[in-house]
């Protein structure tokens, strides 16, 4: 699951990454109000947790902003402890849930994942192209009802494949869901985790569903001349 934290107090942003990766969330971090609006125009994250004191963010003003960009992505706002005004006014500015800073750990686990299931739930739990089948909320994938043994990063990334209905999707963003190593990866990770996926989607089956779109990227669709 991917979660973008957008918090500036370097200490506290180092906590709440560990804490929700150890809770297996995919997380991006960034420390100012223009990288969150940068990424969240980039990448569809599952929730987005956000100081309201980020630089640059100009309080409520940055909720409706990230809220223009990610219309039903949940919004966890992390607020004053001490000022029960901003956690009303977050609420009314988009936010979909407010936590208390100082943050405990555990608190912050538990919410995004309760806020990535209601998501889940309006949005349907399930992914289809032809006989290909996701089920969101139990992170399983099917073709033609046998399951597949995907990885964490391959299905991620077939889940964010189908999400873009048949648009290709450019390397370099899909990169950007799977790879949260201080190191860079080798040159081909992408094209090595597609062919895995494509392997294990399309082997035996007449019909392929995962392609690459030469100069685009790739896409998972039974049409790809219409990608």
């Amino acid at each position: 699951m991917q979660v973008l934290l957008a918090a500036a107090e370097p200490g506290f942003a180092k906590a709440a990454q560990q804490a929700l990766r150890e809770a297996s969330m995919n997380v991006k971090s960034v420390a100012t109000a223009g990288e969150a609006l940068e990424q969240a125009h980039a990448v569809p994250y599952k929730v987005l947790v956000l100081d309201l004191d980020l630089p640059g963010a100009r309080g409520l003003e940055f909720v409706r902003r990230m809220r223009r960009v990610q219309p039903a992505t949940p919004i966890l706002a992390l607020v004053a402890a001490s000022d029960p005004a901003q956690r009303i006014e977050a609420l009314q500015a988009g936010a979909n849930d407010c936590l208390p800073l100082p943050v405990v750990p555990a608190e912050l686990q538990a919410r995004v994942h309760a806020l990535a299931r209601s998501a889940a739930r309006r949005a349907g739990d399930c992914l289809e192209v032809e006989d290909l089948v996701v089920h969101c909320d139990r992170r399983k994938a099917f073709r033609t009802g046998q399951a597949l043994a995907l990885t964490e990063r391959e299905y991620v990334v077939l889940e964010h494949l189908l999400r873009a209905q048949g648009r290709p999707v450019a390397a370099s963003t899909l990169l950007k869901l799977v790879w949260q190593e201080p190191t860079a990866p080798r040159e081909n990770f992408v094209a090595v985790l597609l062919h895995r996926l494509r392997r294990k989607i399309d082997a035996g089956h007449e019909r392929k569903l995962v392609h690459s779109i030469r100069g685009r990227g790739y896409a998972v669709t039974a049409d790809p001349a219409a990608a």
